[in-house]
């Protein structure tokens, strides 16, 4: 492994950086940083507006001092397709390799040419002739946009994964004792969901309500303009006592769509593992910090529901500051793509 690793997390809002050192028994956190995504940014297929952003990712390289060119990136939930295979008989890997191609089919709706597929085995038995896989499918457009970001941007990719797995990795880990798991990634433009239980994704989900169709609710609500309504997001958010809780009826509508997805998740999920219970939903991403959403998603769902502290893990360098780690749920999953072997 090398000795210090950059994970860049390009997001629709925020590009955010951290660079961890490998050197001891504990990762290191040596310094971290965000910057304004510029727009149209990663989701624009002209040349001009990858350049831009391209500069604006290797801006954020040198102000946290990466020593080397070499990051790993992450590729958006909403890009890309993932579903946990477990119809399978037992497989031998060469045979699985085979049978992923075919398996695929069935949830991705592109040729399976145009999609580059990664798979991790959950559980394999001989015993009860089964396998249970993982599978993501990346298609090749995509994966050529962000490597091409990169050379534009003179950085060269160790790995590029998904977000999930690198929030799973920062909050989870391989952590045997860890309780069952939702991940609730809530990001600008879609809230994504995996249940990991003893560091393996075990189910995964993601819908298209994010931070940004919330301040879209109160805009149109209370005939905001956007800059206001989402500075009056962020600071009133689900608080029922505040301002007549009119921001709280504004972002209602919304927030059950959220809680009724979630619901359906970890229904199906207890139903096929009644064994293995989701004991906790642990909230990350920059709509989590929104007023009141811990209590709001509590009270709905009949769960433990926490804030993530993707610092936990590691030792932090003398120059950082408890105060400068108080955005840490911004930063999970830059930190899980640091925290990857190569």
């Amino acid at each position: 492994m090398a000795d210090f690793i950059t994970g860049i997390d390009i997001g629709t809002s925020s590009i955010k950086g951290v660079l961890i050192s490998h050197r001891g028994k504990i990762p290191k956190l040596i310094s971290f940083g965000s910057i304004v995504s510029p727009q149209p940014g990663m989701l624009s297929g002209l040349d001009a507006d990858l350049e831009v952003e391209a500069k604006a990712i290797r801006n954020l390289v040198n102000a946290i001092a990466a020593p080397t060119p070499q990051v790993v990136i992450a590729l958006p939930e909403s890009k890309i397709f993932t579903r946990v295979v477990s119809d399978l008989p037992y497989l031998s890997d060469e045979e699985l390799a085979s049978a992923i191609k075919y398996a695929a089919e069935e949830f991705v709706p592109l040729p399976i040419d145009q999609v580059n597929l990664y798979w991790q085995v959950i559980t394999r038995s001989k015993q009860h002739n089964m396998t249970e896989v993982f599978v993501v499918a990346s298609p090749k457009n995509i994966v050529a946009r962000y490597l091409k970001v990169l050379e534009m941007a003179k950085l060269q990719p160790l790995a590029l994964e998904t977000e999930l797995i690198a929030a799973a990795r920062a909050l989870v880990g391989n952590n045997p004792y860890a309780p069952t798991t939702l991940i609730a990634q809530f990001g600008a433009t879609s809230t994504d969901f995996a249940v990991v239980s003893k560091g393996l994704i075990l189910s995964t989900r993601s819908i298209a309500t994010g931070g940004s169709a919330l301040t879209r609710s109160i805009a149109q609500y209370l005939n905001f303009e956007p800059k206001q309504a989402e500075e009056y997001k962020n600071v009133y958010g689900l608080l029922q006592d505040q301002l007549e809780g009119k921001i709280y009826q504004a972002l209602k509508p919304m927030m059950d769509i959220v809680v009724s997805e979630t619901q359906r998740m970890v229904q199906a999920f207890q139903t096929k593992n009644a064994q293995n219970p989701i004991k906790r939903i642990v909230l990350t991403g920059g709509g989590a910090k929104l007023p009141g959403l811990v209590i709001y998603l509590a009270n709905s769902l009949g769960l433990e529901v926490q804030e993530a502290d993707p610092w936990s893990f590691l030792e932090k360098s003398p120059n950082i500051s408890p105060k400068m780690l108080s955005g840490g749920m911004h930063y999970t999953v830059a930190v899980g793509l640091a925290l990857r072997g190569e």
